[in-house]
């Protein structure tokens, strides 16, 4: 197997890392072998990507910027993407931070690195409010972020799903959460996500949701990243669940992005 082709096989079978971390190590990769790039092998890498990763929604999109045919273009808007992944933590928090400020205590669910990189941040910036995170789905590189965030901040907890409604009442409560996919209408997110702002709604809590513009898509695209996400069966029920579900976007109150 050519460096190349194991690139974008890692890529393409990765099961623990989130899509940004993902679309960070192939697009640093591909980067680091320009010389040896042609046309069809950047398209055949492309059909690999959509194969192996059809749910997340910026690897879509990279994939189509790969499977063009001119690869000065191909080189400049990935050198420009690459750019954008190395400062969106920054930007991320950047962004949150007046959305943040004034929060006695902010509810998560899912652990995603969008949310991850506004917590940091606003810790960074001196919020000392308090941070629920809800599991979602514990799949992939939720355990990673919830380490990630223990290291770097206090007053963290981790209920039962059960428990949403009574962590949404009081004073000061706001809302993040991620983005796999987002479209005009709706946007993707771990499952559990849904049952979280529908309480946020009834409490009248603001609710944010964080994601780059890597992850637009069209609104006729969600449907089949839906269908293309992982089912996972619950433990405790035996049922069968897709990890990610589809929330309408007039449940979030503003779009945290670069």
């Amino acid at each position: 197997m050519s460096e190349l082709s194991h690139l974008f096989h890692r890529a393409a079978e990765d099961r623990r890392h989130g899509a940004t971390e993902i679309e960070r190590r192939l697009i640093s990769g591909l980067l680091a072998d320009t010389g040896h790039w042609t046309a069809p092998d950047l398209d055949s890498g492309a059909r690999r990507l959509l194969e192996g990763q059809p749910a997340m929604a910026n690897l879509r999109n990279l994939a189509r910027v790969l499977a063009s045919d001119r690869l000065t273009v191909t080189r400049q808007r990935l050198e420009r993407r690459s750019k954008l992944l190395a400062e969106l933590d920054q930007r991320f928090a950047a962004s949150a931070r007046e959305f943040i400020e004034g929060a006695a205590r902010i509810v998560t669910i899912s652990r995603s690195s969008a949310v991850a990189a506004v917590l940091e941040g606003a810790w960074r910036y001196g919020w000392r409010g308090e941070t629920v995170i809800f599991d979602g789905v514990p799949v992939g590189s939720g355990p990673d972020q919830m380490k990630r965030l223990a290291e770097t901040m206090e007053h963290l907890h981790a209920p039962p799903e059960s428990m949403i409604s009574e962590w949404l009442v009081g004073i000061g409560i706001k809302v993040v959460v991620g983005a796999d996919a987002v479209s005009s209408r709706r946007f993707v997110n771990a499952s559990g996500t849904r049952t979280l702002l529908e309480h946020a709604a009834a409490s009248s809590v603001p609710v944010a949701v964080v994601a780059d513009s890597g992850k637009d898509l069209p609104d006729d695209e969600i449907d089949g990243v839906i269908a293309a996400a992982p089912v996972v069966v619950e433990e405790d029920t035996g049922r069968r669940r897709r990890i990610f579900e589809v929330i309408p976007v007039n449940l979030v109150s503003m779009r945290i992005s670069e």
